[in-house]
């Protein structure tokens, strides 16, 4: 009796298991069929999580449109044979151990490597070599694979678009299966069946905001159903996914994949948990590198890796004196040769300087250089706020600047919609509140500005009175090439140009600031640079610190600036800032030493 028992239990395994299945499969069809009705986002929201709980996706290939560097090198991977593998679990092992141990020899590794990195998966992934890189194999390799037919491993011709790895992870931005965002944007694409319920769109970054050009192509798609954890069922249902598109476009931005590097290069060694660098070309005021931290595995529970901090508004703190001092001298409120006192405070509004005691008597060049509070609040008084607010606007601060305007069917396309706007003086501020203004002149108060327009600020002093509105991406192109649409170059409409003086006389005392002046860090530097530092205190409390340093270089012949910022540290002294903007000016001079840009 109990032989007949195990057996009828043997058999029975193999009909529940087909009898879930099925019971999985039903309840996805009804999901499948409900979601492509009208519901409220929070219904909608609830529908997508009990989809994604009992089903999941390996996008082997987006069949969207490349992104390319300004040199034409792939942003977004190149289509090529790679290994996918899933998590396995101890069963599978045991029952293709052999296969397995192959599969690691195939691809260089020692079964312990592979079976090691393999047991650290938590989800399907392309698998990396021994130093953390992800490698391509050749079609000898990817056939040999295919070969042993091991369930959970494939060697698929893929982009690997979602690989986190790669550079300008926050630039390039997210693709996700999102029906409902899908048919919000683009209706009446999602009526004619141009997208469908599976069909991925650009969320963020240059996927959102190039999505018309992007799409399109085979999608090849590898799906799979999870437990109740969200862990793979590897062998319980694998099956592809393939729908066909027209063919995409391929968009050339103007980053340097190089200068990109050096970004993200230095952001990393220091160790930062929340920043940005921006890197602009002088000539042309193009974006060569935009990099954002945290980055996708080390944000923390409340930061979202997604947001691009480059394009974040944030207290600038002494960088603004900047503005101030460009005021100052444009509009003659400030003569040549003047000098100003500052013994540490200023009574009538309780601000202290930096130094105990005060700077003494300097001239305009000196308290830029010093960063003296008491000074710059001075002098913005003399300017007013009326004046201020134009001369930052003027410098293209506390407005979008990226590059936008009409682009075909669309009046006011953005490269980058995520910009956000910054402020000068917020609704509520008198510009005829002398303290206020004060404030504003030195960067706190209600002062916000993006690394991007930091960056552009410093642009700014070397275009003739012009501020040019940067570009991200420099044109669309057709699949062979041919330019399908250019973006020219923008500036912003100003009645007046800022008088060229007052422009080099700012780019003097950031230089300055480097030989005498709170910038002394970069002394050593490998190429003498021009700058200005920055620390605003931020928070409930102002007990932390967002800080700063931007500038250009080389200091003879300037072709870069760069703007640096480390949020919401504790310590008012950190001089991580300093340390990254070198480091990413001695590596610009580097890597694209000689080259002639525009």
């Amino acid at each position: 009796m109990q032989t007949e028992t195990g057996v009828w239990k043997r058999r029975l395994v193999p009909v529940l298991l087909v009898a879930a299945f099925c019971g999985i499969l039903f309840r996805l069809y009804w999901i499948q069929m409900i979601a492509v009705h009208s519901f409220s986002r929070e219904e909608a929201d609830l529908i997508t999580e009990a989809e994604e709980q009992q089903s999941g996706v390996f996008m082997v290939d987006s069949g969207r449109g490349q992104i390319l560097d300004r040199n034409g090198i792939s942003l977004t991977g190149e289509r090529d044979w790679r290994l996918i593998v899933f998590p396995l679990s101890e069963s599978q092992w045991r029952v293709d151990t052999d296969k397995l141990n192959r599969v690691a020899r195939i691809i260089g590794l020692s079964p312990r490597e592979f079976r090691e990195t393999v047991k650290a998966l938590r989800r399907p992934q392309v698998l990396h070599d021994r130093k953390g890189k992800e490698e391509a194999l050749s079609e000898k390799q990817a056939e040999a694979i295919q070969e042993l037919e091991v369930p959970g491993v494939y060697a698929l011709k893929t982009d690997y678009r979602q690989d986190p790895d790669r550079l300008a992870r926050q630039v390039i931005g997210r693709v996700e299966r999102n029906p409902f965002l899908i048919r919000e944007r683009y209706p009446d694409e999602w009526t004619n069946g141009r997208y469908q319920a599976h069909s991925r769109i650009g969320v963020t970054g240059l996927e959102a905001a190039f999505e018309p050009f992007l799409r399109g192509g085979r999608q090849h798609l590898l799906t799979y159903i999870t437990d109740g954890g969200g862990r793979p069922l590897n062998g319980l249902h694998m099956a592809t996914r393939e729908s066909g598109g027209a063919i995409p476009y391929r968009v050339v931005s103007t980053l340097d994949q190089r200068a990109q590097r050096v970004a993200e290069k230095n952001l990393e060694e220091a160790g930062v948990t929340e920043g940005a660098v921006v890197v602009q070309d002088l000539a042309s005021g193009d974006i060569l590198a935009m990099a954002s931290r945290p980055s996708l595995e080390s944000a923390g529970k409340n930061q979202n890796p997604w947001n691009n901090r480059a394009l974040m508004e944030m207290t600038p703190g002494s960088i603004f004196k900047t503005v101030t001092a460009v005021a100052a001298l444009d509009t003659g409120k400030v003569k040549p040769g003047e000098t100003f006192d500052c013994n540490g405070h200023l009574g009538r509004y309780g601000m202290k300087d930096s130094k105990p005691g005060g700077h003494g008597r300097q001239s305009l060049e000196e308290a830029y250089a010093n960063s003296c509070n008491v000074v710059f609040a001075r002098v913005a008084e003399r300017v007013g706020g009326k004046t201020l607010k134009d001369y930052a606007h003027r410098m293209g601060v506390g407005e979008r600047i990226l590059w936008s305007g009409p682009v075909f069917k669309e009046k006011d396309f953005r490269q980058l919609p995520q910009e956000q706007t910054g402020l000068i003086f917020s609704k509520e501020t008198s510009l005829e509140d002398s303290g206020a203004v004060a404030q504003t002149g030195i960067g706190q108060r209600d002062v916000k500005v993006t690394p991007l327009q930091a960056v552009n600020m410093v642009t700014t002093l070397f275009q003739e009175g012009k501020t040019l509105n940067p570009r991200i991406a420099r044109e669309i192109q057709r699949p062979d090439g041919e330019v399908l649409y250019r973006f020219p170059p923008h500036a912003l409409k100003t009645e007046k140009k800022i008088a060229s003086f007052a422009l080099e006389r700012v780019r003097h005392m950031m230089r300055l600031a480097v030989t005498d002046g709170t910038a002394r860090s970069l002394q050593g530097a490998s190429l003498a640079l021009g700058a200005k530092t920055g620390t605003a205190q931020v928070g409930p409390d102002k007990d932390t610190y967002n800080k700063w340093m931007v500038g250009y270089g080389p200091y003879e012949k300037p072709r870069f600036a760069a703007a640096v910022v480390i949020r919401s540290v504790r310590d008012s002294g950190d001089m991580r800032a300093h340390e990254v903007f070198r480091k990413v000016m001695e590596g610009l001079e580097k890597e694209l030493k000689g080259e002639k840009k525009g």
